[in-house]
């Protein structure tokens, strides 16, 4: 059954969660607040180094953007709302004033019958004491939390190949309905997990500072074998090999980055303080995450050369999204520049412009 949808919010994850829902027959109506960005959308001129969007996008009959939110409302009794909740670092840590503002607007409509379905990361307890209460002037509307576990990089895999698919609400309906437009173009077989708001946020945020803790663990071995002389990469895979670990996120490698994993498990060890239960295991996570950046400076340092060149500096391996927020690499080479080396970034030119606007000149550059 197609269905008409609107996502508001069509940044990078947004977008792609549009596109996808147009390729599977339905008609999307994305709405944002920048009209540049909507005009590029709809004359399909749009360029990012986001694999696969630029095909769908130029390819896709049944999308549409516009900056009117009312317009977006009366699109669809289906609503993804999917915008920015950064870190605030405050006792909510993740900042939910873009998301609260735009409920706000939303609840001066006065829509009934809407399905407003949350897709950006909250801390727990925000659907049923925040966000269901800003839109309480909209009859029969139901606030809802289908948060997503995507790679960025890796965006339509992660959307059409999920290992599950997590929905927080209060209503079966929703659950149905989310579940049938999933099962439209999801090629994977999820495991489909229905519970409370409560519960689904607290699972977000949980799966994150798991996988985090696995990444410090496997590093903190790395370390230890890279001292005593043992082979890294072969006691990993042997410890993976135990059904009850696996091999996934228990490799060699930098520091966990990016936009996600650092602040989701910040987020949980103060969910989990709020609960006064002890979070000393996830200060040890995110603790050794820094000591491993200084593990691995004072290995390079310990060559004693003037000069150093760091490559690929985006916080993912082998990717070139324009992201380097909390790059392991960069951390090291700032490391390396505080005991007076030299260091020369080398990357695309589109990355090496992100480390200047963040640098400058404390680093040499150089054009793969």
């Amino acid at each position: 059954m197609d269905r008409k949808i609107t996502v508001i919010g069509v940044g990078r994850l947004g977008l792609g969660l549009a596109l996808l829902f147009a390729k599977a027959g339905h008609h999307v109506c994305g709405v944002d607040v920048s009209p540049d960005y909507v005009r590029l959308l709809n004359s399909r001129k749009y360029k990012t180094k986001e694999p696969r969007y630029e095909e769908l996008l130029r390819d896709s009959e049944n999308f549409y953007a516009t900056t009117d939110l009312e317009e977006g409302l009366n699109h669809s009794d289906v609503i993804f709302i999917v915008v920015q909740t950064p870190n605030s670092g405050g006792h909510k840590f993740y900042d939910h004033s873009i998301l609260s503002t735009l409920l706000v607007k939303v609840n001066k409509y006065r829509v009934t019958d809407k399905h407003f379905i949350i897709g950006c990361t909250v801390m727990p307890r925000y659907i049923d004491e925040v966000g269901q209460f800003l839109v309480s002037d909209c009859e029969r509307c139901t606030v809802s939390y289908n948060p997503e576990f995507i790679a960025q990089g890796e965006i339509v895999e992660g959307f059409t190949k999920p290992d599950v698919i997590l929905i927080g609400t209060h209503s079966a309906e929703v659950g149905g309905i989310l579940r049938e437009i999933y099962d439209t173009f999801v090629a994977s077989a999820p495991e489909y997990h229905i519970l409370s708001p409560l519960d689904a946020e607290i699972v977000k945020i949980s799966i994150n500072g798991f996988i985090t803790t696995k990444l410090s663990f496997a590093n903190m071995m790395s370390d230890v074998c890279d001292t005593v002389g043992a082979d890294k990469h072969a006691v990993l895979r042997a410890v993976g090999s135990d059904r009850r670990i696996g091999n996934s996120y228990l490799k060699p490698g930098n520091s966990f980055g990016g936009p996600c994993f650092p602040r989701d498990t910040k987020a949980l060890r103060r969910f989990v303080e709020t609960a006064n239960v002890n979070s000393d295991l996830l200060k040890a996570t995110t603790r050794y995450n820094e000591e491993h950046i200084d593990f691995q400076a004072n290995h390079l340092l310990s060559e004693n050369k003037d000069e150093y060149v760091i490559e690929d500096i985006c916080y993912k391996e082998n990717s070139k999204i324009l992201i380097i927020e909390e790059s392991a690499k960069l951390k090291i080479a700032k490391k390396l520049v505080g005991a007076g080396k030299t260091v020369t970034i080398v990357d695309e030119p589109h990355l090496l412009d992100e480390v200047r606007k963040e640098y400058g000149n404390l680093f040499a550059y150089r054009e793969k």
